[in-house]
């Protein structure tokens, strides 16, 4: 049982170390080399956890996607009006991406390798595909749709709100401009609240 709590110890090392290579240096730049530097472990040990830098890639993905889902189902586990969970959804999300946006950087980087690298086209659907399902499944728990009083297109308002979030995000990691992400996140929340109730 110990030899496994450490190698789950030494896995999410490893895991943090790639995030923070990806996103200082993109997936490319990214070696397994430099990944084990950072995680301040050998070359061997890393290869041991991980047989090669693409299984790297893809836990790191799976990591990040079962993290980002573990958070939202402890913060939203209480079912409240539509309205409300659009507006804390979207604040609290936006309090992570700004806790984290070495993670934000990571994503997005993953997705362009995803598009761009041959045979790797379905990592990035993957991602998105999962990550629009976390906003989904956030919004299907407020009181109107657990309760069938409200009949709307679920899936359209959660892909509104994430694709909009999505741009907001990567505008700010552009241009570092805060009080006007702060501004459009403000906007989108406004905007699905009006469009979808």
């Amino acid at each position: 049982m110990l030899r496994r709590a450490k190698s789950e110890a030494k896995r999410e090392t490893i895991l943090q170390a790639a995030i923070a290579v990806i996103a200082k240096e993109g997936v490319h730049g990214a070696t397994t080399r430099k990944i084990a530097a950072e995680a301040g472990i050998n070359l061997a040990t890393l290869h041991y956890q991980f047989e090669s830098k693409e299984t790297i890639l893809l836990s790191v993905l799976g990591h990040l996607t079962a993290r980002y889902r573990q958070e939202l189902d402890m913060t939203f586990s209480r079912p409240e009006p539509l309205r409300d969970r659009i507006d804390h959804l979207l604040t609290f999300i936006w309090g992570e991406v700004q806790r984290a946006p070495e993670e934000q950087l990571t994503l997005y980087d993953l997705t362009l390798y995803a598009l761009t690298t041959a045979g790797s086209e379905w990592m990035g659907k993957k991602k998105y595909e999962e990550l629009l399902l976390l906003y989904r499944d956030a919004l299907a728990s407020s009181t109107e749709i657990t309760t069938g009083s409200l009949d709307i297109d679920l899936d359209a308002l959660a892909n509104f709100i994430f694709t909009g979030f999505v741009g907001t995000v990567l505008q700010w990691l552009a241009t570092a401009n805060t009080p006007r992400a702060r501004q459009q996140i403000q906007n989108l929340i406004v905007a699905a609240q009006r469009m979808h109730l």
